[in-house]
């Protein structure tokens, strides 16, 4: 049904009946803010809001990411934009609307037909020879005094109605509550993967917080750590050292994503990962993609290394190691302070493992668990003793010319 432009009381009455209703219930459990938007647009038309675009701007606390943006445009639905740190300097965003409101600007309104100011913001050029006729952005004001932005605009002759401009300022309050609660979802998400890891924050978010909750499970373990890092410490200064070590991680974490890996945690300067086997990552599998892994990490690091030396910066090498065995994946610690990880011998083996790397002079380091599934090429280094197992280990380490390192 078709409301009459003009009658403000008959708009408001079937908006809040067919828009209202369907944010508080519906809308809030949508995966994410693009169905939501283009379901919000949808519903405006069919009471009569002569909505053409629509936009609404999120600010995010990502360490990637300084907005995510959604965008709808009629005849066209939703789309969703992400935005790097560091955009938020260029012209673009600095002398966007947004960005005003986030400062502070409680609403901005332009009749687009009529002549602009001078100085205004250069995007209303832009959308005025696109054929739109009236702009309206309001501020969303999330319970933490954070500020974003949704924006409404429209091609209609003569703009919106004040009851369409009504309308939009009513809704602005049950909106707000909305997108509150997909950002806080968004945000519980990053920070979990980030802090724990894309798998252990799921498990999280699914409810395994109690000390205990977890599992036993087979995995190929990698635990690397860099050579002479005390020795680095004690020389470079702080910010040289924290530079370094975020660029010896970057490397490793680089590599372990890009091949399905977990990484569990950060260690001073070593790298706990895992690649779990289950039944749909058969063990052999899995020990193709650790080698891949930390041979294209090696690979990385190298390059990375000869760009430092040219820009005169510290270098750094590293030695991991690649084990086969049981661990118990789950919560540790104390009852209201815990650390989703991996435990067990099989994790103190590969460590162990992992410290023989300079000593033999080796970057990666492979037990015999391991080489008994891999289908590569190793060498045979010997037995060597190994902290806290009562007999000589036996250790290999990848042959570079293997054709399995190479494969995709």
């Amino acid at each position: 049904m078709k409301v009459n432009a003009g009658d403000s009381r008959s708009l408001r009455d079937h908006a809040f009946s067919s828009v209202v209703g369907w944010l508080a219930v519906e809308a809030r459990r949508l995966p994410n803010p693009v169905p939501l938007l283009s379901g919000l647009c949808e519903r405006l038309t069919a009471c009569g809001v002569p909505v053409s675009r629509a936009s609404i701007v999120l600010f995010t606390l990502h360490p990637l990411l300084h907005a995510r943006s959604f965008r709808w445009r009629v005849g066209h639905g939703a789309t969703a934009e992400v935005h790097p740190h560091g955009l938020q300097h260029l012209p673009a965003f600095s002398k966007s609307p947004f960005k005003a409101l986030r400062e502070g600007l409680p609403v901005i309104h332009r009749r687009l037909e009529q002549s602009l100011p001078d100085g205004d913001f250069p995007m209303f050029t832009e959308l005025r020879a696109e054929g739109l006729t009236e702009y309206l952005a309001l501020p969303v004001c999330f319970s933490d005094d954070s500020r974003h932005g949704v924006s409404w605009a429209t091609s209609e002759p003569g703009g919106f109605t004040d009851a369409h401009r009504a309308l939009l300022h009513e809704l602005q309050p049950i909106l707000e509550l909305v997108l509150e609660v997909f950002a806080r979802k968004d945000m519980t998400g990053v920070l979990l993967d980030t802090y724990l890891g894309r798998d252990a924050g799921r498990r999280v978010l699914q409810g395994q917080i109690r000390r205990g909750d977890g599992e036993t499970t087979s995995a190929v373990i990698c635990l690397s750590d860099l050579r002479s890092f005390t020795a680095l410490s004690d020389a470079l200064p702080r910010d040289a050292l924290l530079e370094l070590l975020n660029a010896y991680f970057e490397t490793m974490v680089g590599a372990f994503h890009s091949h399905g890996a977990e990484v569990l945690k950060f260690m001073g300067d070593a790298v706990l990962a895992i690649f779990r086997i289950d039944d749909h990552a058969l063990v052999e599998d899995r020990c193709a993609a650790a080698a891949r892994t930390v041979h294209e990490a090696v690979r990385a690091s190298e390059q990375d290394n000869a760009s430092r030396r040219r820009r005169g910066l510290p270098t750094y090498e590293f030695g991991a190691s690649l084990h086969v065995g049981d661990v118990m994946y789950g919560n540790i610690g104390a009852s209201d302070r815990l650390d989703f990880t991996v435990i067990g011998p099989a994790v103190n083996l590969a460590s162990r493992i992992a410290g023989l790397c300079a000593g033999l002079n080796e970057p990666v380091l492979l037990s015999e668990s391991f080489v008994s599934h891999y289908r590569g090429d190793v060498k045979d280094l010997g037995h060597h003793p190994v902290k806290g197992v009562p007999h000589p280990v036996r250790i290999y380490t990848l042959d570079s010319e293997s054709s399995a390192l190479t494969a995709a």
